[in-house]
């Protein structure tokens, strides 16, 4: 194993903004993988950022390198207080922020259980009835949403992928993401610089929205008047038979 190559790549990675990656990349690499990913959660304000870092093994001299990160902005989301399919998004969002989902999905959290005794397993309880939750909001498209939504705020950065899987992709209008190719020949783009990237994306889509609404109001407004003009010459049509009548019978 290559301790100075792991040295050296979480140097680069803490020149980017991630601190604290060293032992990540050593738990990894001494499986000698092909190629491995590296999750980061990195919360600004209210707002997170999750990063996903990609490695790869270079052939030549069997060292890694990282390649490119994937990085995702939530927004901060204001959840419906309203029931959908019986249940209640920010009761369930309060349920979730309850549980310490980093030890919940760790096998390795070994502790005393007493099928007797419920507050040895009140924890797993709730966590189960959570799941029965999520699980009732994945039956119809506006709750498939705000699963997706809880389970990647409280979820990602946890191991939940070797419990339940990944999280399945449905899009999200409080999210924006990109990718940032990694080049020795320079720095590369820090942990910042990506935020304030995906920041103005943000706000490009939000600019993007409000023309298609507003194009949108427009069509349906010409097509009230389109309907309307259509609606007065048909009135017409219909009163100029009886008039042509009349004038023919004061002609003779």
């Amino acid at each position: 194993m290559n301790i100075e190559n792991i040295v050296a790549l979480s140097k680069q990675l803490q020149l980017l903004g991630f601190q604290e990656a060293g032992i990540l990349l050593l738990k990894r690499i001494c499986f000698k993988p092909e190629n491995f990913c590296v999750l980061q959660r990195i919360t600004k304000e209210k707002e997170v950022l999750l990063f996903n870092l990609y490695f790869e093994r270079m052939q030549n001299n069997n060292t890694y390198t990282l390649l490119y990160y994937d990085v995702m902005l939530q927004k901060e989301n204001t959840l419906s207080s309203f029931p959908v399919d019986g249940i209640n998004p920010l009761e369930l969002e309060k349920q979730m922020a309850a549980i310490d989902w980093e030890k919940a999905f760790s096998l390795d959290d070994k502790k005393l259980w007493n099928p007797d005794d419920k507050s040895t397993w009140d924890i797993e309880l709730k966590i189960s009835n959570i799941m029965e939750s999520l699980s009732i909001l994945e039956n119809s498209e506006t709750g498939k949403s705000i699963a997706a939504s809880l389970k990647q705020k409280f979820w990602s950065g946890t191991l939940y992928q070797e419990i339940v899987g990944p999280v399945a992709a449905v899009k999200s209008k409080t999210e924006v993401s990109q990718r940032f190719f990694y080049s020795e020949d320079n720095l590369g783009i820090t942990v910042d610089e990506a935020y304030r990237f995906l920041q103005n994306k943000w706000m490009e889509k939000q600019l993007q929205q409000k023309r298609k609404q507003a194009d949108s109001r427009e069509d349906e407004s010409e097509e009230e008047n389109t309907g309307a003009s259509s609606n007065g010459l048909l009135k017409k049509k219909r009163i100029a038979p009886g008039r042509s009548k009349h004038h023919k019978a004061k002609a003779e």
